[in-house]
């Protein structure tokens, strides 16, 4: 997994967090249990899925204790059938016990989203269309959630806001003259991407020369209208895309298509953490 340096220290910040605010220094449970005894755990899948997240793992199992021995059985983006062990954890058993929680928070979490991913993917692979994630997100989780979603060939439309200038609805209402505006964005170098839910505004926003027209909640009639209107400019969808729609709407011939739910709409895997 590549990151930035910011991207890792953004991180590293969320991890420290998650253990802050469960008190792991503090685990009054855990502190009677003798320092001596020693245990083994296998974290197991208790449904099957896409393994995704042993970084967060390992660096919650190395700040709780770093005599800990992890050992992976199976890769990040391995699809995993249910009952398998995926990993086993040897040590101090009240260190075990205390980053178990946290552990299986990021496992079970960042797994789903890998795996709900891959679903996407399989409805559009080989139809030359990039899948995007939003910013829609948990707050704090984002570099974490991105990281599940491009494991599974799902790239970022844009991580914040200083990346992409993207001119939205509430936007356009507080723009006099908008091609001034696209004038003065273009002399920021970044890539520009105007939105619109309606196909009367195409025909001029396909003259503005941006990278791309976002045509949001689109039915698939209007898509196909749109696609006649719009000659110069590539296209992107989004707006109750689902797994029954999606393959539907890159049949037209769109370049992107970007969702919401990859990174929100998040049910966990059944992911266990269980001494032998």
């Amino acid at each position: 997994m590549k990151l930035s340096s910011k991207q890792r220290k953004i991180i590293h910040d969320n991890i420290k967090l998650s253990l802050a605010e469960d008190e792991t220094k503090n685990d009054i449970t855990s502190k009677l249990i003798s320092t001596k005894k020693i245990a083994t755990a296998k974290i197991i899948f208790k449904e099957s899925g896409v393994l995704f997240g042993t970084f967060w793992a390992n660096e919650v199992f190395k700040r709780i204790d770093p005599t800990l021995k992890v050992k992976w059985k199976s890769k990040d983006g391995s699809f995993i059938n249910k009952g398998r062990t995926v990993c086993v954890i040897s040590g101090k058993a009240k260190s075990i016990l205390i980053a178990e929680r946290t552990v299986l928070n990021y496992l079970q979490t960042l797994s789903a989203v890998s795996t709900y991913v891959k679903k996407y993917i399989n409805k559009i692979k080989n139809k030359n269309i990039a899948l995007l994630h939003t910013r829609k997100t948990i707050p704090g989780w984002r570099y974490a959630l991105s990281a599940a979603c491009v494991e599974m060939g799902c790239m970022p439309h844009r991580l914040n806001l200083s990346e992409s200038i993207l001119i939205k609805e509430n936007h356009l209402k507080m723009i006099d003259d908008l091609n001034k505006f696209i004038i003065k964005a273009k002399k920021t170098k970044k890539s520009i991407i105007i939105e619109t839910k309606n196909l009367r505004d195409l025909e001029v926003l396909d003259k503005l020369n941006v990278d791309r027209i976002l045509l949001d909640n689109f039915s698939i009639k209007n898509l196909k209208n749109a696609l006649k209107i719009v000659k110069n400019t590539p296209i992107e969808v989004s707006g109750n895309i689902t797994l029954k729609n999606i393959k539907q709407y890159a049949l037209q011939g769109v370049s992107f298509i970007s969702i919401g739910s990859l990174t929100k709409n998040i049910k966990a895997i059944d992911i266990s953490l269980l001494l032998q």
